[in-house]
C-alpha cells in the first residue's frame, strides 16, 4: 500500500474486529454509551505513518457508529481511538473523516 487517500471500504476482518474490541472501552468512556454489541461491519484503511482504520460498527438494534482508529508503526505505541461519528445507519458509507 502507498501513503495517501483512504482505500475503498471492504468487509471487516479479524484484524479489524480485534482493533474494535480494544477500542470499545475508549468509545464507551468518551461517548457515555454502554454497547451490548460492538461488531465491525466494514473498514476503509489509509496508510500514514502507521495506519488509519475507518470502521463501521454495529452497536445493537439499528444503531451504528463510525470509528477512526490509528495504529502506529510497530514498536511506536498502542492503537488509539482518534475520533468517532454517532447516529449512523446501515446504509451510511464508511470512509475518511477527521
Amino acid at each position: 500500500m502507498m501513503c495517501g487517500g483512504a482505500k475503498p471500504a471492504e468487509p471487516a476482518d479479524k484484524e479489524t474486529q480485534d482493533l474494535v474490541d480494544l477500542m470499545k472501552p475508549h468509545y464507551e468512556g468518551k461517548s457515555g454509551e454502554n454497547c451490548a454489541e460492538f461488531t465491525a461491519i466494514s473498514v476503509s484503511k489509509q496508510v500514514v505513518a502507521g495506519m488509519n482504520f475507518f470502521v463501521k460498527v454495529h452497536t445493537g438494534n439499528e444503531k451504528y457508529v463510525h470509528l477512526r482508529i490509528y495504529r502506529p508503526l510497530p514498536n511506536q505505541g498502542d492503537p488509539s481511538l482518534h475520533s468517532f461519528q454517532q447516529n449512523k445507519n446501515k446504509e451510511d458509507p464508511i470512509g475518511f473523516f477527521d
